[in-house]
Order: C-alpha cells, then sequence, then structure tokens
C-alpha cells in the first residue's frame, strides 16, 4: 500500500518537514512504498535527509523554473500564478505563497491518486483533500496546532470538513480530547501520534558552555523578542553568557533591532539557520523556548535528547506534557517575562541542578525515539490493509 504525504515544502526547514521525514524515512527504511508530494521547492537541496527509497514529486518548483520559462513565459501561466488561491483557505497564514496555479497543480495530481493513503499536514491541506480526494483513497488528517488557536472563519472550515476525514492526528492529550469533543457523534476518528526524534548524530552536551539556545522561525509565535526581553536581566548578573538563536524569518530585522535597542549585541546572537540542530544543542548549556503557543515543542524533545536541560513558557498546548517541571526542566508562566529570566539565572548558578534535569530528561525523551513512534503509525497503516 502506498503512502502519500501532502507537504508545504519537503526542503526546507520548517518542523513540520522535518516530523514528516522522520516518519517517512522510517517508513521507507521498513519497506514501506513512500511518495511525498512537495506544492513546493524553494531551496536546490533539501535541510534534511531524504531516504533515496521515497519519491519525491514537486508541484510547484521555484528553483528550476528558469528551465521552464517557455511554459512561464506564456501570458496564460503568468496570469494564473498571480492570482490568489481558491483551494487554500484564506486564514492560512502562508496563503499568500499559492495561487490559481498551485491550485490546479494540486487539484490534477491529487485526483490521479486512486490507491493507496493520503497524509495531509495543514488544516488547508485537511479541507482540501476532503473536498477532492478520490472516494476511496483514506485520508488522514494532521494537525500540528490547537483549534483555539485558528481564526474563526478557520474554525469554522475545520468544523465543517474534518468530520470526512478517516482519521485526525493530534500531537497532544490536551488536543485529542479538544477534537474529540468537537467532532463526537461523527465518523472521523481521533487519535494521538506524537512527533519522533530520530537518532542522535552529535555528542551529549557537558554543559559547561557559557551558551543558552533557541531555535525556530524568526516569527512573533516562536516569542524571541520575550527570549530577547527576559535575557536583560539575566545579563546584568551573567554578562558572560549569550544566547544563540538559530533560524530565520521575517521577524529578523525587527529582532536584531530590539537586541541594539537593549545593548545586547555581544550577547544575544541571531545565528541563521542550521541543519544540524543537535550538534548546536551538543554546545549549549541551557535551551530557552519562549513560544507565545506550540503545536508540541518538537525541539524540547530534541534539546533533552542531547543532554540538555530547558527552560520554557507554560504556554498552549506543548510544553507542559513533555516537560515534567523541576525535575527534567523548568515551566514557566506563560508570558511572564520576569519570571523566565529568573529561570534561566536559576540554572546559570546550578551545574548540579542543569545536570540533575539533564540525566531525567533523557529518560523522559525514550518514548519520542522513532522506533516507538514509528510503530503507532505502522499499526495505523495496518487498519487500512485489513479494511
Amino acid at each position: 500500500m502506498k503512502i502519500h504525504f501532502l507537504v508545504f515544502d519537503i526542503f526546507g526547514m520548517g518542523g513540520t518537514g522535518r516530523t514528516v521525514l522522520n516518519v517517512a524515512n522510517y517508513l521507507a527504511q521498513n519497506q514501506y512504498d513512500i511518495e511525498i508530494i512537495s506544492v513546493f521547492r524553494h531551496r536546490n537541496k533539501g535541510f534534511f535527509e531524504i531516504d533515496p527509497r521515497i519519491k519525491v514529486t514537486v508541484l510547484h518548483d521555484l528553483v528550476e523554473r528558469d528551465k521552464n520559462r517557455t511554459d512561464l513565459k506564456t501570458k496564460f501561466v503568468n496570469k494564473l500564478s498571480k492570482m490568489k488561491s481558491r483551494l487554500i483557505h484564506p486564514d492560512d497564514e502562508a496563503h499568500h505563497f499559492f495561487s490559481l496555479l498551485t491550485d490546479i497543480k494540486m487539484y490534477s495530481y491529487i485526483k490521479n491518486i486512486d490507491s493507496g493513503i493520503l497524509i495531509t499536514t495543514r488544516p488547508s491541506f485537511n479541507i482540501f483533500a476532503t473536498k477532492y480526494a478520490n472516494k476511496g483513497v483514506p485520508i488522514v488528517g494532521q494537525e500540528h496546532l490547537n483549534f483555539q488557536i485558528y481564526p474563526e472563519r478557520l474554525k469554522k472550515s475545520i468544523m465543517d470538513s474534518y468530520p470526512k476525514l478517516d482519521y485526525l492526528i493530534t500531537l497532544t492529550d490536551d488536543d485529542t480530547e479538544d477534537y474529540r469533543k468537537l467532532f463526537e457523534g461523527t465518523s472521523v476518528q481521533i487519535r494521538k501520534i506524537t512527533n519522533s526524534v530520530p537518532p542522535l548524530n552529535g555528542e551529549l552536551s557537558n554543559l559547561d558552555e557559557k551558551v543558552i539556545m533557541a531555535a525556530g522561525r524568526l516569527a512573533p509565535q516562536k516569542g524571541f523578542d520575550l527570549l530577547i526581553e527576559s535575557f536583560r536581566k539575566v545579563v546584568a548578573k551573567h554578562p558572560d553568557w549569550k544566547v544563540k538563536i538559530f533560524g530565520f524569518g521575517r521577524e529578523k530585522n525587527n529582532l536584531q533591532d530590539l537586541i541594539h535597542r537593549y545593548g545586547l549585541y555581544n550577547n544575544v546572537i541571531l545565528m541563521g539557520p542550521t541543519k544540524n540542530i543537535d550538534v548546536e544543542l551538543s554546545k549549549s548549556s541551557i535551551y530557552a523556548l519562549s513560544s507565545r503557543f506550540e503545536g508540541f515543542g518538537m525541539v524540547i524533545v530534541e534539546a533533552m535528547q542531547c543532554g540538555v536541560p530547558v527552560v520554557s513558557f507554560d504556554c498552549p498546548k506543548g510544553p507542559a506534557e513533555i516537560i515534567k517541571n523541576n525535575q527534567d526542566g523548568l515551566l514557566i508562566e506563560d508570558g511572564n517575562v520576569d519570571a523566565f529570566a529568573d529561570g534561566l539565572i536559576e540554572l546559570i548558578e546550578d551545574r548540579e541542578k542543569r545536570k540533575r534535569f539533564a540525566k531525567l530528561g533523557l529518560k523522559n525523551v525514550k518514548r519520542y525515539e522513532i522506533r516507538n513512534i514509528g510503530r503507532l503509525w505502522e499499526d495505523l497503516i495496518r487498519e487500512f490493509e485489513v479494511k
């Protein structure tokens, strides 16, 4: 049975792409026939490793477009590429990337899938699949965020469309409970399968470096402005410590301005993206998660896997499910910048606590190893095979 994953851009550095590849690579290594349908390709080479047994289909290639100039020069194609998408929900944060041209490419490709399982990875794709996938092709929708954070129009579309999914996969216990209540009495089955981590490539941190690490898209959701603000208090007591923020995004200039406004240019560094997050984690002593909300908090698991203790806001919905407060990390009152700074200072000043948290964190994250999460996906696939 072929497994088709529909994703935004499998070549990027986003968390969804990374978690999809963890599962897809595992399934390919276990003899499953895997296809990743990437709507876009924005870069020449993938940010993360893709198993060579996986078929990757790109619908709208922004790297090779110059080689297809004959097509792009046509007035018709140009016109389509400038018209707004009608298939992607207008409240999808990535709506501006899509066009009527990508709509046609998505629709045409999905209509040619007449067997296997279709796994969709964002609300707009989940909604799209319920409307246009061929009957008889099971649809497994993934939800990476909590229902309550979505705009009202998107909530309504979710309520109308998700009951037509075969399965909805959630990441946390809270989300599983919330979605089961929302779709009680419908046929869609809600199942929790958390994100997974692949085997560690780097070494464990020795917790001696005076470095606090953070990583993610430079976007308001990730709250790096809150981290920078909190570090003003930290650096007043510990001027020899630094924060390294890995990632890229539209907030880069705003964050750089904030760093200079607070005079932190020697202590807070925007590092750009990294392919080797585990290597960078191994050179850090604390991980700081300052997000305003998270679907899961994959990077918390990655930090723990590298033996790095985590200080995190208790934001909705993922961190509290991963971190056992004051045992393998610190959960800080959501949005409380002063308390966040105090948490960082607490771990800076207590290396033994860092070591204790790291040791317990290593035990905690074994449940997220790909061999365990991969088996849950295999169980799900087998349910379709016996139908």
